[in-house]
């Protein structure tokens, strides 16, 4: 399901906010490059292969403007439109909903299924990563020199609140000890504490700390 509200550039305000709800499942997706072995768990029945999809994102949310206001519309050489005239501000914010994670068991193979340690009491991809939250920036501002001549300086902000973007967790929800029955089964600790979710991976190409950039552009 996809809902989406728009408004057209107008009166110098322009904005697009849209929510996706989605739901994807598979019988473990794969996405090599050349031809995999042993991809299916059981090719004679497909239910303990089916669940999440390694992609499936319940919930997102994106909302963005343009915001380039006219305070004064009289003279353009007066002092307050030089000054307040030209600005522009664009934000973009993003909520996604948290990627399909799958619980493992540590040690040798559990289930036969070629070294794969999937946790076979549970659904693939059960758990999920935890919640996406971004916001980026554009602030300029532009001066005209003639009718058709304008220099405009930009500061940009990627990750404006410097968020920490979670990619990867900690998925070893057990440990194996000696003998090849699930009994042997003890919940995965360091420390004296269960380390699943634990972060190990955060920030990504495109999404990472907070940066910011200046710019300036000749408009003729």
């Amino acid at each position: 399901m996809v809902l989406q509200a728009n408004r057209r550039f107008t009166d110098g305000l322009q904005f697009q906010v849209s929510y996706t709800l989605g739901r994807s499942t598979d019988t473990n997706q794969n996405s090599a490059t050349f031809t995999q072995n042993n991809s299916p768990y059981d090719v004679f029945d497909g239910s303990f292969d089916r669940g999440f999809s390694n992609f499936d994102t319940r919930h997102k949310f994106v909302a963005s403007a343009v915001w380039a206001p006219t305070f004064f519309k009289g003279s353009t050489s007066s002092f307050s439109s030089y000054l307040l005239n030209g600005w522009s501000i664009a934000p973009i914010y993003t909520v996604y909903g948290g990627r399909a994670l799958g619980a493992t068991v540590s040690g040798t193979s559990l289930n036969n299924t070629f070294g794969d340690n999937r946790f076979p009491l549970g659904p693939r991809n059960a758990f999920t990563l935890p919640l996406f939250k971004n916001l980026d920036l554009r602030l300029s501002k532009r001066f005209n020199f003639t009718e058709s001549m304008n220099i405009e300086f930009l500061a940009e902000a990627f990750n404006v609140f410097n968020t920490t973007h979670v990619f990867s967790v900690s998925n070893s929800l057990y440990t194996r000890g000696s003998g090849a029955n699930i009994n042997n089964l003890s919940v995965t600790t360091s420390g004296g504490r269960e380390t699943f979710g634990d972060v190990t991976g955060t920030d990504s190409t495109l999404y990472r700390e907070r940066q910011i950039q200046f710019a300036a552009r000749f408009h003729f």
